[in-house]
């Protein structure tokens, strides 16, 4: 499908222009004019480009995505007829979005999986939780509907125990809890941030378990689920982890998040059995350890 839009007024961006106009949102937007399918009187603009009142927009809908299965060797941890426990790898995105990713979790699932559950968007079988391209680690996956709508439940009732491996800045002695609500940094819409309005209640405990000087690995369980908790939340009191390239220091901009998902233990929503699922540190890790040696500490 194709659209013809005149510019009855200018001085708009085009980008801001398109949203009142297109059944697109900004993010879509901007994909379609990267992808030259919104063009300016013939011409590829920019999103930021500024209309003038009499151009003549043309918009041409993008061709039906289809996902198709691709072996990206995912490990798988455990299996039964009804769900999965996964290791995404660092760097992976879970599904595809506006950009439409090829290379991304569901890609693998699709191919390792003879079922997966609909889920609540096509793009998205199987998937109940999410972690950050950058966050490795043990995911949980939904194969039958029954199974996705139990997990949905586990997960929004608070009733599945998530733990992650958390390299963090400073040294860090003593356990601790954070309990400080987390919303969207009003100055960057991209960032989290804590101590802004409007926001949600956000609670992470954490405890050091080796000490390497500049930094110290944690065991980090979070009570709640929010965009960002742990890097938000350790960044709120002075500790980022390391390799964040939002919420850490300068000098880890260009390095790898050292945040790992390490274990899901739940209740089998068909079965009732106890599921524990963990996942081994990765060979980041090990290699910095192998670098910067490190001591365990006091109690572990």
């Amino acid at each position: 499908m194709s659209e013809t839009i005149y510019v009855s007024e200018g001085g708009s961006r085009l980008d801001k222009y398109l949203t009142g106009i297109l059944s697109l949102n900004r993010s879509q937007i901007k994909n379609a004019i990267l992808e030259g399918r919104i063009l300016v009187d013939g011409v590829q603009k920019k999103a930021g480009y500024t209309l003038s009142a009499g151009e003549c927009i043309s918009y041409e809908e993008a061709a039906p995505y289809r996902l198709e299965g691709k072996d990206l060797g995912v490990r798988v941890l455990y299996e039964d007829d009804d769900l999965a426990l996964v290791e995404k790898p660092y760097g992976m995105v879970v599904h595809p979005g506006a950009a439409r990713e090829e290379d991304t979790l569901v890609h693998h699932l699709l191919w390792r999986f003879s079922s997966l559950a609909e889920g609540s968007d096509p793009l998205r079988p199987g998937i109940v939780h999410r972690l950050d391209k950058d966050t490795s680690g043990i995911m949980a996956i939904a194969k039958t509907d029954r199974a996705y709508t139990g997990l949905v439940e586990l997960f929004s009732a608070r009733k599945i125990r998530k733990e992650y491996y958390a390299l963090c800045r400073g040294n860090i002695r003593e356990p601790g809890r954070i309990d400080a609500p987390i919303g969207r940094d009003p100055a960057q819409r991209t960032r989290m941030a804590c101590d802004v309005y409007p926001s949600k209640e956000a609670l992470t405990a954490y405890t050091p378990v080796r000490a390497f000087g500049e930094a110290t690995l944690l065991r980090v369980r979070i009570y709640t689920g929010r965009t960002h908790q742990i890097r938000v939340h350790m960044r709120h009191i002075g500790h980022p982890v390391v390799g964040d390239p939002i919420y850490g220091i300068h000098a880890d901009r260009k390095g790898k998040l050292m945040l790992h998902s390490y274990r899901l233990s739940f209740t089998h929503p068909i079965t009732q059995a106890r599921i524990d699922g963990r996942s081994k540190l990765p060979r980041r890790f090990i290699a910095y350890f192998r670098k910067h040696g490190g001591e365990r500490c006091t109690g572990f």
